[in-house]
């Protein structure tokens, strides 16, 4: 009897312990590299504007949010920022100063045209055909992004 009661005082003993050690174990927490309500992407977070402003009142937003409006590197970034606009067109970080100059986006590098800009603008916001630009002083909806945290 006694050893019955020795063996079972150990296993509860046992018992305690692991679920002690479990208790105090620390949980991993979730890994989100973007704030919520946006979307990360290929190394960024992107926020999509339900409201509708000019491009420099939108650059001046995705500034306030830590962000610019966005950069796109890849035709994949471009088919991302696509498929997730909806139905409104957005503004995106790419201008230039008149019809003659190089079309350089919000970081000051250099637009490579690994895509056609339809339009003849000074400005430049996704429209459902791709890339478009128009004057900057139009009122659309806009897209941030900047790097996911780390």
């Amino acid at each position: 009897c006694q050893v019955t009661m020795a063996v079972l005082f150990m296993a509860l003993l046992v018992t305690a312990v692991a679920f002690a050690v479990q208790a105090f174990q620390p949980r991993p927490q979730p890994c989100f590299r973007c704030p919520f309500d946006w979307i990360g992407y290929r190394g960024k977070c992107y926020y999509f504007s339900e409201v509708e402003g000019n491009w420099t009142s939108s650059q001046d937003n995705c500034s306030a949010l830590g962000a610019s409006l966005a950069t796109l590197d890849s035709v994949k970034d471009l088919s991302f920022v696509m498929r997730y606009k909806g139905i409104s067109e957005h503004w995106i970080g790419l201008s230039r100063e008149d019809e003659e100059q190089p079309w350089k986006w919000v970081n000051r590098s250099h637009f490579s045209p690994l895509f056609r800009i339809r339009g003849g603008g000074l400005c430049a916001y996704l429209s459902d055909d791709g890339l478009s630009s128009s004057c900057c002083s139009t009122e659309r909806s806009w897209v941030c992004n900047k790097p996911e945290l780390q």
